[in-house]
């Protein structure tokens, strides 16, 4: 078998509206670093799973989107209208024919392996709002690691506002059907995710985190195996990040991009990207 290169009290008023500029501005630049870099390894993760990484030509082949608090764990399954994107190549081509069904672990994507070549099968959710009460605040920037500039900002806002944000999902997995070599191409092409993973020419341990289709410089992936293990490794200026030797068999990319308000009581934004990929052993 050939080898596969697979696989987010507030009580005191500001003194006057110069302190408020100023406090603003401060958020939002401590915001945007927090928030970048603190993505730890306890926070839900949604991703696409695969009871297998190589199918035969005629094969129906299953693909669970869910989420789960450790990987590679099948806890939630969203319902199909939380989609607002899928995508299912193989070989290039683009699959018309997909079924999808809702489950309370997972909701199953199937297609009928027609080709044969690499696929690569991609979901995104529609952006999703709430609020955080001011008492779980403390505990969300626990989870982002938020620096005390952020965490101070919010706490002196006027009465006692929860904390408003929205977030998106964007998942993606690394399939074969009979060969991984025809279609390689894919593994390399963004899909117009607004963040996603590709696949680096002629590195099956190197990925590129790229933002709208551009490199993501500097920014923060955690790296899960399917035995537990997880590890933080940053993008570098190509916005390349490499799976560590010690880690093969089927792992978990995860990056987490937020769009900070321009103050502590705006929205903001979380773009999740996972991808679900088999490294083989080194």
């Amino acid at each position: 078998m050939e080898s596969t290169n697979m696989e987010l009290h507030a009580s005191k008023h500001r003194n006057s509206s110069r302190t408020a500029t100023n406090r603003g501005r401060l958020w939002a630049a401590s915001a945007l670093s927090a928030l970048l870099f603190g993505a730890p390894a306890f926070a839900h993760k949604t991703f696409l799973a695969s009871e297998r990484h190589l199918w035969g030509s005629g094969d129906t082949v299953e693909v669970e989107l869910t989420s789960a608090l450790e990987f590679p764990n099948i806890e939630y399954g969203p319902t199909l209208d939380r989609i607002s994107f899928t995508s299912v190549l193989v070989a290039n081509t683009q699959v018309q024919n997909v079924a999808f069904e809702e489950g309370q672990t997972a909701l199953t994507v199937s297609f009928e392996a027609a080709e044969s070549g690499f696929s690569v099968v991609a979901m995104s959710t529609h952006p999703r709002s709430g609020e955080i009460s001011p008492e779980g605040a403390a505990a969300y920037f626990d989870e982002i690691d938020a620096e005390l500039a952020v965490r101070q900002a919010f706490e002196d806002l006027p009465g006692s506002p929860p904390l408003n944000r929205s977030y998106s999902k964007h998942t993606k997995v690394f399939l074969c059907v009979d060969t991984c070599e025809r279609g390689q191409e894919a593994r390399q092409t963004p899909l117009g995710q607004a963040l996603e993973f590709v696949g680096v020419a002629d590195e099956a341990r190197s990925f590129a985190l790229v933002r709208h289709g551009e490199a993501v410089a500097n920014q923060r992936v955690t790296i899960y195996s399917d035995r537990g293990e997880h590890t933080a490794a940053v993008t570098d200026e190509r916005g390349v990040v490499r799976v560590d030797p010690s880690f093969s068999g089927v792992v978990l990319l995860s990056a987490i991009w937020i769009t900070a308000p321009d103050e502590p009581s705006g929205v903001y934004h979380s773009d999740q990207a996972t991808l679900t990929v088999l490294i083989p052993t080194s």
